[in-house]
């Protein structure tokens, strides 16, 4: 008798290790995928110079806009994650390249930095010479991942962010 339990016990700390060996296997798998995707998405708005915020991707495939080579790249990866944008300044989008906030597969937002360089060295004050900065922004990117297991199912959504360098010229 005494050995059955022993077994027993011995066999449920396996099945424990193959479970968290497996969760670990899913998350960090699941996370390579959101870092390539953000790398990707990041590189194509540095590629195209910016991104249009709102803009939708077009069907015909024939305009190389960031948005549509997103798409493209989405279509073609394991990617599949959804998750919700983390605040009303981002706009997320789907897979097919439509504007979702709720559904979004990534979310973009863009920060003007030249104002806020302005603001910091001017203290706000109305007395700085505008002229004398280039129009800058920079693009944040967030992209979602989750841990996935087999049995259970999604347990739990991260997020993970990246910024663009910064980008020159553009309105404002």
């Amino acid at each position: 008798m005494r050995e059955a339990i022993g077994g027993t016990w011995i066999f449920q700390i396996v099945i424990a290790f193959i479970l968290l060996f497996t969760a670990f296997m899913c998350l960090s798998i699941n996370r390579s995928k959101a870092f390539n995707v953000k790398d990707k998405i990041i590189q194509s708005i540095q590629t195209h110079n910016g991104f249009e915020i709102g803009s939708m991707a077009d069907d015909s495939g024939s305009d190389k806009s960031a948005i549509n080579e997103i798409v493209e790249y989405l279509s073609e990866s394991a990617y599949r994650t959804v998750g919700k944008c983390p605040d009303s300044s981002y706009t997320g989008y789907t897979r097919d390249g439509k504007p979702s906030d709720s559904n979004a597969a990534f979310c973009i937002t863009k920060i003007n930095s030249s104002q806020t360089i302005m603001n910091n060295s001017c203290g706000g004050g109305s007395n700085c010479i505008n002229d004398e900065l280039p129009v800058m922004a920079y693009y944040r990117v967030v992209v979602f991942y989750q841990l996935d297991l087999p049995i259970f199912n999604t347990l739990f959504k991260f997020q993970l962010a990246g910024d663009t360098k910064l980008i020159l010229g553009g309105e404002l």
